[in-house]
């Protein structure tokens, strides 16, 4: 019988399960230390700015023509002022994309908490904002009592409403399977490259999900859950919605959320997501947005103990892409926090600095972090 090495090296190949992979053209690479400097051209396609403005969220997605912002909070305490770090990032983006006059088109504030609203004041006085996209509840379900960033949100609305550039968005707006669109959502499009912008939950003025009194008063079950989809290879963003809400989402709209980059949601607390949502939107990569343990004081990630163990695992076991290994500090509860080592491709705030995603032409993924 003739020898043929081919034919064993296709058996062998074909004994092997196929390694599995979400999507193949978005595969992660190789963590790159150092984010694009002044220097840097506009993206292709879409590069994803996650700031470091410690305990809360505020995220910049770039595009050739165009930025919009999601959320504009961040911590503060003794030794961090996430205005100020806010300001600089923004400052120094214009300064490099002098093409955009200083012009956000669109700034989404995903619900009115403090840590996503600190520096919406700050955004809407030193630069041009185009469209104000929210839940339009700065004072809870009820109307009455202003929630911790409401004010912010409140004013900002306020001013919004007088241009005609006020966008609110409600649940019962949002179709099931289809999300919600429009020129104020989505008013970006660069030539032949067309961003859609797609918002799924908004804001609930009756209880139609049949959530407990507690829960539907909570203003993170409000939250504008977003969606960033450049060429086929969409962003999520689900602010900081909670177990029963992200139950919800999912009976809305399931696989309609497949995404190949996740936000991770409340900041990666213990309830801010599921492995129903991780295997529902089969990600590449996540980032989380979240301040550093080592500042120990009230109001951060230390205190609310952020990120969660679980929610580490629960997301890094959802993720189809890989990363060079990685040891961070994951919370067991408040103040109480212990190692964990990354092997895919999540990336953090508290851990890493501000992180940069880039989506090439080809619909691949590239990571920055600042350390």
């Amino acid at each position: 019988m003739t020898f043929r090495p081919w034919l064993v090296l296709a058996l062998l190949l074909c004994a092997c399960p196929t390694p599995h992979r979400v999507r193949p053209v978005s595969r992660a690479t190789r963590a790159n230390i150092g984010l694009p400097g002044p220097d840097a051209k506009p993206p292709t396609r879409l590069r994803m700015h996650v700031i470091n403005i410690g305990q809360g969220a505020a995220t910049l997605f770039e595009f050739p023509c165009a930025a919009v912002l999601v959320d504009a909070g961040g911590e503060s305490t003794s030794n961090f002022d996430s205005i100020k770090v806010l300001k600089n990032y923004l400052e120094a983006f214009f300064a490099r994309r002098t093409d955009l006059n200083r012009t956000l088109a669109a700034v989404f504030i995903t619900h009115p908490h403090i840590d996503h609203t600190r520096g919406l004041p700050l955004v809407m006085k030193d630069f041009t904002v185009q469209h104000l996209i929210t839940n339009g509840q700065p004072r809870g379900v009820d109307g009455l009592v202003l929630e911790s960033g409401g004010e912010q949100q409140e004013l900002a609305e306020q001013e919004m409403k007088k241009r005609g550039a006020l966008r609110t968005v409600s649940r019962a707006e949002v179709e099931n399977g289809k999300g919600l669109t429009d020129g104020q959502i989505d008013p970006v499009q660069c030539g032949d490259l067309d961003p859609a912008l797609t918002v799924f939950w908004g804001g609930l003025k009756q209880n139609t999900e049949g959530w407990e009194p507690k829960v539907f008063g909570n203003a993170n079950n409000h939250s504008l859950v977003l969606r960033v989809d450049v060429g086929g290879h969409p962003v999520l963003v689900t602010g900081d919605l909670e177990t029963e809400a992200i139950h919800a989402l999912l009976a809305a709209h399931g696989s309609t959320l497949n995404s190949d980059v996740f936000l991770v949601g409340h900041h990666g607390s213990h309830n801010g997501t599921t492995m129903g949502l991780m295997k529902t939107l089969t990600p590449c990569m996540a980032v989380l947005s979240m301040g550093a343990v080592s500042r120990e004081e009230d109001w951060t990630a230390w205190a609310y103990g952020h990120p969660r163990k679980v929610a580490v695992q629960t997301v890094t076991a959802g993720l189809g892409c890989s990363r060079p290994p990685r040891d961070v500090q994951v919370a067991l509860g408040q103040r109480r926090f212990e190692g964990f080592t990354l092997t895919t491709a999540l990336y953090g705030t508290g851990w890493e600095g501000t992180v940069v995603l880039e989506e090439n032409e080809h619909g691949g993924w590239k990571a920055f972090t600042e350390r």
